[in-house]
């Protein structure tokens, strides 16, 4: 990977080598090399394209490279599909919509119909109350 980054040619590549080794311990091969391929083809976001590399950087663009390998090997979640649920008809609709605008007949109304769902049967007991 050194050799393709001309304006680092001076610095002592063994040591360079030994410092990325250092700093991808523990990261799989496959994640280094999809990181090195990425900084060589100038693919790495703002990376000044003539030097190499820190080791910093490349053990950063490696782990980077190691979650997104690890995201694709996760078995996919299927979506359980939708069970289709019956239809309201209008009249109820409109009944819901004439209780949210005050209506009492409505709210009486819809109390009468759902004897059993506490919020209607709440509301219908309060306009009762405010008669």
């Amino acid at each position: 990977m050194l050799s393709g980054f001309p304006a680092s040619a001076g610095t002592d590549p063994d040591m360079q080598i030994r410092a990325y080794l250092v700093a991808i311990d523990g990261i799989p091969l496959e994640a280094v090399w999809q990181a090195a391929k990425l900084f060589i083809s100038g693919k790495v976001r703002d990376h000044n394209r003539a030097f190499a590399p820190s080791s910093a950087s490349f053990a950063e663009q490696c782990r980077h490279q190691q979650a997104a390998i690890e995201a694709e090997s996760r078995p996919r979640m299927e979506a359980e599909p939708e069970t289709p649920q019956p239809k309201v008809t209008a009249y109820k609709m409109q009944l819901l919509r004439d209780a949210a605008n005050g209506s009492r007949s409505a709210k009486r109304e819809l109390a009468r119909m759902f004897p059993d769902n506490p919020i209607i049967a709440r509301a219908a007991r309060y306009e009762e109350a405010l008669r």
